[in-house]
C-alpha cells in the first residue's frame, strides 16, 4: 500500500513531467511562428530585407518568445495550485505520515533493544509498550511455546491478567494451521471468526471482541504468538497488520538469538559448574580467580576429603549421596562465613571439596577455625533422623602465592599436605610445608619401584603350612615379598599400602593367583591340599573378577574347592560386594574372612554372606602368654562353632597358645611356633619328606 509520503513524491514527480512537454511544445510553436514570420517579411520586402535578415531574425524570434514565456508561467501555476509540494514541517504532515514516522521510530528503538542483547523480560515489555503506543488497542500478549511445542503459554501481557495461560495446540489445530498458511489472523469480529474455533472460553474470558494475531518463526517452525485484541469490534488496517508482522519478524530474531544464548549459557553451566551441587568446578574456580585478577593477590586454598560418602550412595542410593554432599558445601559455607573474608567453595571431582578464602598468610586463626569446622562436622549426624550416617573429614591447605605460582601448583600443595593428614590420626587438617615434596618425591619413586618390580617379576610368594589339631598338613597360606634390589625381601607391610594408593593391587593380585594356580595343577596336582589367597578390596571391585577366577580354575584344571579366598571382614560393609561373593561361591572356590574380629562388620553379615572359614587374629590369643585365658578368643570360637564355620587360628607362637585352641576345638591352626612361611621348594620339600615318613 502506498503511505502519505510516497504519494506526495509521486505527484511532485509527474509536475516536473508536465512542465517539460508544456516547455518543449512551446518552444516548438514559437520557433514554428518566428519562421512563418520571416518568410513573409523576406516575400513583402524583396531584396533589401534580406540584407538586414539576421537582425530582423533576431527581433522576430524574440518576439516569438514572449507567449512561451506567458504558456510556461501559466504551467506552472496551474500545477502549484493543484499539486502542492510535501511539507517538511512535521507539525503539518497528515495522519498517515504521522503514523508512519512513529512506527518507523519504534522499529529503531526495538532494533537497537534487539542488538543490544538486553534481557528477555525488558525486551518483551518495550514490545508491549510500543505497539500499544502504535495501535491503540487495550490488549496485547507475547506467548511462546514449551520444548514440546503442545503448549502455549503466555509469557508477558498488557493487562497483566493472561500471564501464565495456557493453551493446548491439539485443541486449536485449525487457527494454528491459519498461522502457517498467512502467517497471521486478523479477525474484525472474534467471536463470529470459525478460524478462532477453541479459543471462545479465553476470548469470553478478557472481552475481546476484535483479534489480530501474528505468529511468531524461528527456522520456519511456529515458535510463539503475538497477539493484539480490542473490546470493540475494528477493522485492521493494511500498515497496522504490517506493523505487528514486522515487531514478530523482531521477536522471533529475539527468540532465535535468545535460544543460542541459552544453548550459550547450558554449556558454560556444564563445563564451569557441578551438575549435583551447582558449585563451581575447578575449571570456574580458575576463571572466577581470573576475573578478579589483582584484587585477588593472596588467598588459602583448602581441599576437603568427605570420608564415607560413598557408603551413604551404596546404601542409601545415588540421589541420597547428592543431597548430603549439598548439605556438606552449604554448613561449610555458613561455618567459613566470618565477616572479614567471603568463602568460595568448589566441587572437585570424586568426594572432594575445595574452599578459596582470601587472606595473607600465615592465619593462625583461620587454621584454628578450619580443624573446628572439620571436627564439628565429623561429629554432626547426617542425611536424616532416621537414617543417620556418619561422615568424616581430613582436609590439606596451601596459600598462594606461598606455596605456589599458579593454582594448579596450589592445589597440588593443598593436596600433598591432605595425603599427609591420612597418614597419620591425629590432626583432622595439616598445612603444606616444603617437606611435603620430598614426601611426595619419596611416593613418586616407590610408586616407580612397584612398577618396575612388577615388569620385572620381583615379587615372590612364600607358603606358611597350615595343621589340623592333629599335626596333620592340610593346606598353606600364600603370602606376597618383594625382593628389592637394593633392600632385599621385604615383607608385605612395606609396601602394599603404596600398592593399593597406586592401583596395582589388581595385577599383582592377579600374579599370585596364577602363582596359586601353577602350584594346585602342578605339584600340588595330586594331592587334596588347599591354598588360601588373600584378594584385595581392588580386585573384588572388579565386576570381571569372578570371570578371571573361573578362568583361572579352568584353565588350569583343578577343583575349584581347593581355592581359598581370603578377603578382610570390613569388605562385608560394602554391599555391591554381594553380587561377586555369590558368583564365585557358585563357581565352588571357598570364602573366608581374614583377621576376623578386627573390622568393624556386623554379626548379621556371616549369616547374609555365603562364607566357609573365618580366620582368628593373633590379637585375640596373644592374652595367652601371659594368662591361661582369652576370653575374646573363646567367644568367636563359639561363634563360629554355632554357625558352623570353620575357624582357623593364625598367629599361634607358643604352645600355651596351641594347647588353649586345641581344648576349645580349634582344629585348623597356623603359626611360627607349627612352622614358619617358606619358598615353594621348601614346601615341596616337606611334603616329600612326609610322604617318605607315611
Amino acid at each position: 500500500m502506498i503511505n502519505e509520503r510516497q504519494r506526495l513524491q509521486l505527484a511532485t514527480k509527474c509536475s516536473y513531467r508536465k512542465i517539460q512537454r508544456l516547455f518543449l511544445w512551446s518552444l516548438v510553436a514559437s520557433l514554428a511562428a518566428a519562421a512563418a514570420s520571416l518568410y513573409g517579411a523576406a516575400q513583402y520586402h524583396g531584396a533589401s530585407f534580406r540584407d538586414d535578415l539576421l537582425t530582423t531574425a533576431l527581433v522576430t524570434l524574440a518576439l516569438a518568445m514572449i507567449p512561451l514565456g506567458v504558456i510556461v508561467f501559466l504551467a506552472l501555476r496551474r500545477i502549484v495550485r493543484s499539486d502542492p509540494p510535501p511539507s517538511t514541517d512535521n507539525g503539518d504532515a497528515s495522519p498517515a505520515q504521522q503514523r508512519l514516522d512513529q512506527q518507523q521510530r519504534v522499529w529503531r528503538h526495538l532494533r537497537e533493544l534487539h542488538q543490544q542483547n538486553v534481557p528477555e523480560p525488558r525486551f518483551l515489555a518495550a514490545v508491549l509498550e510500543s505497539l500499544k503506543a502504535l495501535l491503540g488497542t487495550p490488549r496485547i500478549s507475547i506467548w511462546f511455546f514449551d520444548d514440546a511445542g503442545q503448549t502455549l503459554t503466555c509469557r508477558c501481557s498488557l493487562p497483566a491478567s493472561p500471564i501464565d495461560d495456557r493453551l493446548e495446540r491439539q485443541k486449536l489445530n485449525h487457527y494454528f494451521d491459519t498461522l502457517h498458511r498467512m502467517p497471521y489472523v486478523a479477525a474484525n469480529h472474534a467471536f463470529e471468526d470459525t478460524r478462532l474455533g477453541g479459543l471462545e472460553d479465553y476470548l469470553d474470558k478478557h472481552g475481546i471482541a476484535a483479534l489480530l494475531d501474528v505468529g511468531i518463526f524461528v527456522g520456519g517452525e511456529l515458535r510463539g504468538v503475538l497477539c493484539c485484541g480490542d473490546s470493540q469490534p475494528r477493522d485492521w488496517q493494511p500498515d497496522e497488520i504490517n506493523t505487528v508482522m514486522g515487531v514478530s519478524g523482531l521477536l522471533s530474531q529475539f527468540a532465535e538469538s535468545l535460544r543460542r544464548r541459552e544453548i550459550e549459557d547450558d554449556l558454560d553451566q556444564q563445563i564451569h559448574f557441578d551438575t549435583i551441587t551447582g558449585l563451581p568446578n575447578l575449571r570456574g574456580l580458575t576463571r572466577a580467580i581470573d576475573r578478579q585478577g589483582a584484587a585477588l593477590s593472596a588467598y588459602h586454598l583448602v581441599v576437603v576429603r568427605i570420608g564415607g560418602l560413598r557408603q551413604v550412595n551404596q546404601q542409601f542410593g545415588q540421589e541420597a549421596g547428592n543431597q548430603t554432599l549439598g548439605e556438606v558445601a552449604s554448613a561449610l559455607r555458613k561455618r567459613l562465613m566470618p565477616q572479614r573474608r567471603a568463602p568460595r567453595l568448589a566441587r572437585l571431582p570424586g568426594n572432594y571439596l575445595a574452599i578459596l578464602l582470601p587472606g595473607d598468610s600465615p592465619d593462625a586463626w583461620l587454621l584454628q577455625r578450619l580443624e573446628e569446622t572439620l571436627t564439628a562436622l565429623t561429629e554432626t549426624p547426617w542425611l536424616s533422623a532416621d537414617h543417620p550416617c556418619q561422615l568424616h573429614f581430613l582436609a590439606g591447605v596451601a596459600h598462594y602465592p606461598r606455596d605456589g605460582h599458579s593454582l594448579d601448583e596450589v592445589l597440588q600443595a593443598a593436596e600433598l599436605a591432605l595425603k599427609q593428614t591420612r597418614q597419620q590420626d591425629q590432626r583432622l587438617l595439616l598445612e603444606y610445608m616444603p617437606e611435603l615434596s620430598e614426601w611426595a618425591a619419596q611416593r613418586l619413586r616407590i610408586e616407580q619401584e612397584l612398577r618396575t618390580a612388577l615388569a620385572q617379576q620381583q615379587f615372590r610368594i612364600v607358603l606358611q603350612p597350615q595343621f589340623t589339631d592333629q599335626g596333620t598338613l592340610y593346606g598353606a597360606e600364600l603370602l606376597l615379598r618383594w625382593q628389592h634390589p637394593e633392600r632385599g625381601l621385604l615383607a608385605p607391610g612395606y609396601f602394599i599400602g603404596d600398592a593399593e594408593r597406586c592401583n596395582l593391587m589388581r595385577p599383582i593380585g592377579d600374579w599370585v593367583l596364577d602363582q596359586a594356580a601353577s602350584l594346585l595343577s602342578g605339584p600340588l596336582a595330586d594331592t587334596d591340599l588347599t591354598l588360601s589367597v588373600n584378594v584385595s578390596i581392588q580386585q573384588l571391585a572388579d565386576s570381571a573378577f569372578a570371570a578371571r577366577i573361573e578362568g583361572v580354575v579352568a584353565s588350569n584344571g583343578f577343583a575349584p574347592q581347593r581355592l581359598v579366598l581370603e578377603i578382610v571382614e570390613s569388605l562385608l560393609a560394602t554391599p555391591e560386594l554381594a553380587a561377586t561373593l555369590q558368583q564365585l561361591r557358585q563357581l565352588g572356590v571357598q570364602l573366608a574372612i581374614d583377621d576376623f574380629g578386627t573390622g568393624y562388620s556386623s554379626l548379621r553379615y556371616l549369616q547374609e554372606f555365603p562364607l566357609n572359614e573365618i580366620k582368628l587374629d593373633k590379637t585375640f590369643i596373644d592374652p595367652l602368654q601371659h594368662s591361661d585365658d582369652a576370653p575374646l578368643a573363646r567367644s568367636i570360637i563359639a561363634l563360629a562353632q554355632t554357625m558352623k564355620l570353620r575357624l582357623v587360628a593364625e598367629g599361634i607362637e607358643t604352645e600355651s597358645q596351641l594347647i588353649f585352641l586345641r581344648r576349645h576345638g580349634v582344629s585348623r591352626l597356623q603359626g611360627y611356633y607349627l612352622a614358619r612361611p617358606e619358598a615353594p621348594e621348601a614346601f615341596l620339600a616337606r611334603l616329600k619328606r612326609l610322604a617318605e615318613e607315611a
